[in-house]
């Protein structure tokens, strides 16, 4: 009877004893789990091959016909690494380069093109071609890395035509090995163009998109003016006849907010292709959000198959 007395207590301290332990060891699980799905989630994060990161950058914008030269100051936003950036300019449809090494030069050998600082290009110097107040300038500020614009200038300061409007706004290629800027189809005829390359099998997912980005006072179409007459005028190529169902997907921003469909014929060279959207875009919410889809599929599934832009634009009226 005594040892059951003295057996007792110690049998409820070990039952508690082994409560408290259950309870440490319950916490200890539940921040080990705790802990693996957080790296868990930061190494798919940290490894995840998403859309490149255009850096955010305002930049102000004049030029000097006098003295042939070009001004670009940093106002605001991100700073640009110098060995990442580039500077090309259409002078009257003309193309000319300012490359990194000359814009880290023109900053005073600074890595960073950062708040204030002023690029000041010279264009007969830099590229042996004066300017006038007349001359259509404009210029693309490029993030070598991504090929993607980070902004586009227009610096011109006599009367240009507004009749054909580029992409203003993102140019994207979301195709193995695809390039596009809005540089890249500006003007027609020249050495610059897009590279598509369209997969194989068919996937609506990889495409190449044109963000106009125009407002339509451009056109001197006010708010909730009328539209009545929209034209897109496209210049391309498929390398070999390597490509088939070529399709233009354009986005009807209102009512149906959703993406129309039109075929493309197959050229072998660069040629023209003109469509009417007017059964599309009819109002000013669908002119101010409009943008294109170029989508197609290879006939064999290496990724070397490719298709250009050389020119795209629209007319409204």
């Amino acid at each position: 009877m005594i040892k059951r007395g003295i057996l007792l207590p110690d049998l409820k301290k070990i039952i508690r004893n082994r409560s408290a332990v259950s309870e440490v060891m319950g916490e200890v699980l539940l921040t080990t789990i705790a802990v693996l799905l957080v790296s868990f989630i930061a190494i798919f994060i940290s490894t995840y091959d998403g859309a490149t990161d255009i850096p955010h950058t305002q930049v102000k914008e004049w030029m000097d016909a006098d003295a042939d030269k070009i001004y670009l100051e940093h106002s605001g936003g991100e700073f640009l690494e110098t060995d990442a950036l580039e500077i090309a300019a259409s002078i009257n449809g003309e193309r000319y380069v300012y490359n990194s090494s000359e814009i880290y030069t023109n900053l005073g050998n600074k890595s960073s093109w950062q708040l204030g600082d002023i690029i000041e290009i010279d264009t007969d110097s830099a590229w042996e071609r004066g300017i006038t107040n007349e001359d259509e300038v404009k210029v693309f500020l490029i993030d070598k890395t991504s090929r993607q614009v980070i902004q586009f200038l227009t610096l011109s300061l006599g009367e240009t035509s507004s009749d054909w409007v580029t992409p203003q706004g993102a140019v994207t290629d979301t195709s193995v090995n695809g390039s596009a800027t809005p540089f890249d189809v500006f003007e027609t005829g020249d050495m610059y163009h897009t590279n598509y390359c369209p997969p194989n099998p068919e996937d609506s997912n990889i495409y190449e998109e044109f963000n106009f980005g125009v407002h339509p006072s451009l056109w001197g179409i006010g708010p909730g003016g009328n539209v009545t007459n929209v034209n897109l005028t496209i210049v391309y190529r498929v390398n070999d006849h390597s490509c088939r169902d070529l399709k233009l997907q354009i986005w009807d921003q209102d009512p149906s907010r959703e993406w129309h469909e039109e075929s493309l014929p197959e050229h072998n060279s660069f040629t023209s292709e003109s469509k009417d959207l007017s059964a599309y875009i009819n109002c000013t919410e669908d002119v101010a959000n409009f943008k294109v889809r170029l989508l197609a599929t290879a006939n064999t599934g290496d990724n070397e198959k490719s298709l250009n832009v050389d020119y795209i634009a629209i007319y409204v009226s």
